[in-house]
């Protein structure tokens, strides 16, 4: 039996990602060098129906991260999450979406700026666009968020999906984005290039193999280390008997070959003896 947690599932028509994934990360800058980072992601969304008219009223999703270390490593684990929720308005009567619960932050910090977090807002931009008429909800920026080596890109992050900020100073350090329909969001998928999504089980056995690889090559390479080792041991213990058994093996083919052009030649000269 299959491991529902790792397997995709369906919702009508629509193809739902697995609830837990592991995410391959190359640096931009070389998207086809090693991976620079590994993380699990786990997926949950919750879903609530009005009992009268089945229709939608209340839905959330959460998207928890977390990086994978290496055992022994003196970097811990770092997590954190994505959230955001739909409502349908019993009071407005106007549906809505929340992209962002607080402050959005990625961490750790060295990783930021590797499209992680681009992967992680793409995913909630097309959660929140099940419900194209739904209004987005403001996104407030402030300037403590901001300093000049992130401010930039933070405004250009949440501009990319096709969010509109109205600026209140003229750095662009605080603002609020104006009104839109979820339809008129942006998806953005340059992640693509250095992201890649891994199902656990199949990144596991990729793993396994390596290590079993690993272990096969090195147990070769004890092997002839350990023979290398004995001869070096011998030439030590008897160095006239091991430099006599080289000479000879070098001369081996050249003695060879001699003898059989002796022998060759003494065909040819009892062939011609017997004319």
């Amino acid at each position: 039996m299959a491991l529902p947690v790792f397997d995709a599932a369906w919702r009508g028509k629509q193809r739902l990602k697995p609830s837990v994934c592991a995410l391959e990360v190359r640096d931009r800058a070389k998207p086809d060098g090693e991976p620079i980072a590994r993380l699990f992601v786990q997926r949950e969304e919750s879903y609530r129906r009005d009992d009268r008219d089945r229709q939608m009223y209340e839905a959330s999703i959460s998207l928890s991260y977390q990086t994978i270390e290496p055992k022994h490593s003196f970097r811990s684990p770092v997590s954190g999450s994505f959230d955001a929720s739909y409502s349908r308005g019993f009071l407005e009567g106007e549906a809505s979406v929340s992209l962002v619960d607080g402050a959005l932050f990625f961490d750790p910090a060295e990783l930021r700026g590797q499209r992680i977090g681009t992967y992680l807002m793409n995913e909630i931009v097309t959660w929140a666009q099940q419900w194209p008429d739904a209004k987005v909800r403001s996104i407030k920026l402030l300037s403590g968020q901001a300093h000049e080596d992130n401010r930039d890109r933070r405004n250009r992050f949440y501009e990319r999906f096709g969010l509109k900020f109205a600026y209140s100073d003229p750095a662009h350090e605080e603002g609020l984005s104006k009104p839109m329909p979820a339809k008129e969001l942006t998806p953005v998928t340059t992640w693509e290039a250095n992201i890649r999504e891994r199902d656990p089980r199949e990144y596991l056995a990729e793993l396994l193999y390596e290590r079993d690889s690993m272990a096969l090559e090195a147990s070769r390479r004890d092997t002839v280390i350990k023979n290398l080792s004995a001869r070096l041991e011998e030439a030590n213990s008897h160095p006239i008997r091991w430099a006599a058994r080289r000479l000879w093996w070098r001369l081996q083919p050249i003695l060879v070959q001699g003898a059989m052009l002796l022998a060759l030649g003494a065909l040819v000269w009892i062939g011609l003896r017997s004319r």
